[in-house]
């Protein structure tokens, strides 16, 4: 049990709806409500509400990424009828910049909160709070969203997706951005998500949970690729967004130990035990929609690669298909075989093998061993660099272009270069303004995402950033970038803004 904002204790429930008219969408909803409450309100008149959709950049609804502006259009409406006292849409994404009026640009968000009159809120322009946490799993201060904080009803709208850095992402993964930008990009660069999502989640739960299961996306999805719709057909809503998730991961058809759900269920964010969750509307085994993982779509599109996973937990498996996914395109050098997790099956020695994390230990004598519970993801990319896996061609005339120049120049810069880091000046704070300088064919996308977070950094994507293509460029050609961004005349030869169309999650 867990109790209700207002402090009444709440039985965990979700309800279940099969949605194959996409018309249905206001009566599917009012359906997964009624069986909540029972036609009462969740809260009483004059109640601040905040509803909270799952926005990924430029991702339409259509790919399974975004949640649909018409369902929340109808969560909204429903809302009005409890008689708010506020009522906002909040979502905060890199892309939306730093203003409330910069926020929701496309997908009809705006046209939605003129017809309905409901107030729109950009999270990164919002004020956030640190919160005292007792036994953090994350190791610094996390700021949230003082709205959502003080909201009296926090509902968060996700859709049904997988993960390649968390497994999935349904509601305890949506409140990743209750943290500004600046936030989540240092998380991510720390390998910290999952102790980062128990923490937010601890913080502030969300009340009410409606997720969009139109489509979903499946595959390595997460905040880049959505490029695979998945076609669940399915709504469902609960109280418990650890019971939310539980069930949403049975109609997905996954079974992996993923910390930061079992973290939320030891941290007693929700229930996650299927015994004591009243699951109401229908069955969810004649809803479950397989989904492809994003360790399937791997091994889809990198011929060669074989993954080994012993029931292994998150720790170790997102650091494999993390360090994997860096490869742009995506392609093997050689064939791999990843071994992670207490795997007991025969393991091909037709090519190189990697063995990851203490429970695969006693494998490591087969190639390259990467120790750690977790392991560390950047040790793992490392590994797969010195097996001769991954292309690090744009390395070394990344490195030449920074010879001839006086080490005063290149303190704030920061160059990746096939999906590496290899320089970074003293002053080259991530959390703030510096520049970058993105090296490589197969680093368009990542060049595409750091353009469009660049204002939340406080940067210039005009004059802070620069991308060079070639695979190699040469190091002239690299030389050259350099110097224009370092005079600040802006982008140097290659970065053409009008391709920055990132689709980074929030």
């Amino acid at each position: 049990m867990r109790h209700h904002r207002r402090g009444e204790i709440v039985t965990p429930t979700v309800s279940i709806r099969r949605w194959t008219r996409f018309e249905d969408v206001a009566g599917i909803l009012a359906e997964l409500l009624n069986d909540l409450y029972g036609g009462r309100p969740p809260v009483a008149p004059g109640a601040t509400i905040v509803i909270k959709p799952n926005i990924t950049a430029n991702a339409p609804s259509s790919s399974g990424g975004t949640t649909h502006v018409e369902l929340v259009e109808a969560l909204v409406e429903r809302a009005k009828g409890w008689h708010p006292g506020r009522l906002v849409v909040a979502e905060g994404t890199a892309a939306y910049g730093a203003t409330h009026a910069s926020a929701f640009p496309a997908g009809g968000w705006r046209e939605m909160a003129e017809r309905q009159g409901v107030e729109l809120y950009n999270l990164e322009a919002g004020e956030h709070r640190l919160v005292p946490l007792g036994r953090p799993r994350y190791p610094h201060p996390l700021p949230i969203s003082r709205l959502v904080l003080e909201a009296d009803l926090y509902i968060s709208v996700p859709l049904l997706k997988t993960h390649i850095s968390a497994d999935y992402t349904v509601a305890l993964k949506n409140s990743f951005a209750l943290t500004p930008q600046v936030n989540r990009t240092e998380i991510h660069r720390q390998y910290l998500l999952e102790e980062a999502l128990a923490d937010i989640n601890r913080i502030r739960p969300a009340d009410l949970v409606v997720v969009d299961g139109w489509d979903g996306a499946e595959g390595i999805a997460g905040g880049t690729d959505f490029r695979r719709p998945a076609g669940a057909r399915t709504m469902l809503a609960g109280n418990d967004p650890v019971a939310v998730d539980v069930m949403s991961r049975q109609l997905m058809g996954l079974n992996q130990r993923t910390r930061y759900l079992q973290w939320a269920i030891d941290d007693g964010v929700g229930c996650g035990d299927l015994a004591r969750i009243a699951c109401l509307g229908e069955e969810p085994a004649g809803l479950c929609h397989p989904f492809m993982t994003p360790g399937d779509e791997l091994r889809l599109i990198m011929p060669g690669l074989t993954l080994c996973d012993g029931d292994a937990c998150s720790g170790c498996r997102v650091a494999v298909l993390s360090s994997l996914r860096r490869a742009r395109p995506p392609r093997l050098l050689r064939p791999l075989t990843a071994v992670y997790g207490e795997y007991e099956g025969p393991i091909s020695s037709g090519g190189t093998v990697l063995a990851v994390g203490q429970c695969a230990a006693e494998h490591a004598g087969l190639g390259e061993y990467v120790p750690g519970c977790p392991p560390d993801a950047e040790a793992v990319h490392r590994a797969l660099r010195r097996m001769g896996c991954l292309c690090d061609l744009c390395h070394a005339p990344a490195l030449a272009a920074l010879e001839a120049l006086p080490a005063a120049d290149l303190a704030d810069l920061r160059v990746t270069a096939a999906g590496d880091t290899v320089f970074v000046g003293p002053d080259a704070d991530p959390t703030r303004r510096h520049r970058v300088l993105v090296v490589g064919a197969c680093s368009e996308s990542y060049a595409r995402t750091v353009l469009d977070r660049a204002p939340s950094l406080g940067m210039d994507p005009e004059r802070d950033v620069a991308f060079v293509a070639g695979c190699p460029p040469a190091a002239e050609e690299i030389r050259r970038a350099l110097v224009c961004l370092l005079s600040g005349s802006g982008h140097g030869p290659g970065t053409e803004r009008e391709t920055a169309n990132p689709q980074g999650e929030a």
